[in-house]
């Protein structure tokens, strides 16, 4: 009987032991294969020249019928229209934006409520051209032809992916950078980059500014903007930024 307890006591420590062992590899294992990383953010910009300009006009109209103030309205835009087409804009590139007819009211004090005042015909619409550099002319000929405001005016890019892809690839370089650095400052070797995710943000090709009294244009989109020689509008723009952003991690 004695015997026998003392085999069962060695087959007990012999498993213990070899659980231990079998943790300690196992611990060992997990230690050796944990890899070792750097994640570093990388931003690219570009810049570039706008090659579009967005133009927002308004024509108001009020009149005593619904009718007239239509047709008013219409009379309007349609010069406004054959003055920017005979400056090159294309049929395409004149969009309506809104459109619509009110009727008016006004208070009368002495009888105490509201009555018409007759009706107010307003039309927004959009223009697009590609001869940046000389903006004012379209502001110019619109102001002649009876359009009443110019909403605002916006410099965009026709085709940023372009220069969208130049930015990541700056990114890219930029993380890149950033990580030597780093494994250099700590004493590292570093290893190869094990993942790049592009960082997902708003982009933006486009600067704009409101433009308000189409009768004194002296608006700079730059920066402030003395009226021209003949006295138009002088409008200047600036150069738009394309950025890109990534997230690099590599192994050490």
């Amino acid at each position: 009987m004695k015997k026998l307890v003392s085999m069962i006591t060695a087959m007990t420590m012999a498993v213990s032991v070899a659980s231990i062992t079998s943790v300690t590899a196992f611990a060992a294992e997990t230690v050796q294969t944990t890899q070792r990383t750097i994640e570093v953010n990388g931003k690219g910009v570009v810049t570039a020249k706008p090659d579009v300009a967005s133009i927002y006009f308004t024509v108001e109209t009020k009149e005593k019928t619904a009718e007239q103030a239509q047709k008013k309205n219409t009379e309007i835009t349609e010069k406004v229209t054959k003055a920017m087409k005979a400056l090159g804009v294309r049929d395409e590139n004149i969009i309506t934006q809104y459109y619509s007819i009110d009727a008016e009211q006004v208070y009368d004090e002495q009888k105490n409520k509201w009555e018409e005042d007759g009706y107010r015909a307003y039309n927004r619409f959009l223009v697009k051209i590609n001869d940046v550099d000389n903006v004012g002319k379209y502001i110019d000929a619109a102001t002649k032809a009876g359009v009443t405001n110019v909403g605002s005016i916006s410099f965009s890019i026709s085709d940023p992916n372009q220069y969208y892809k130049q930015a990541l690839q700056a990114a890219v370089k930029n993380a890149s950078s950033s990580a030597a650095a780093l494994a250099e400052a700590l004493g590292l070797t570093l290893g190869g980059c094990i993942s790049v995710e592009e960082v997902s943000s708003y982009n933006s090709y486009e600067k704009e500014r409101a433009v308000n009294n189409t009768k004194s244009m002296a608006f700079g989109v730059a920066d402030t903007a003395a009226q021209s020689e003949d006295g138009g509008a002088n409008i200047r723009y600036e150069d738009i930024e394309i950025t890109a952003g990534v997230i690099m991690t590599y192994a050490y």
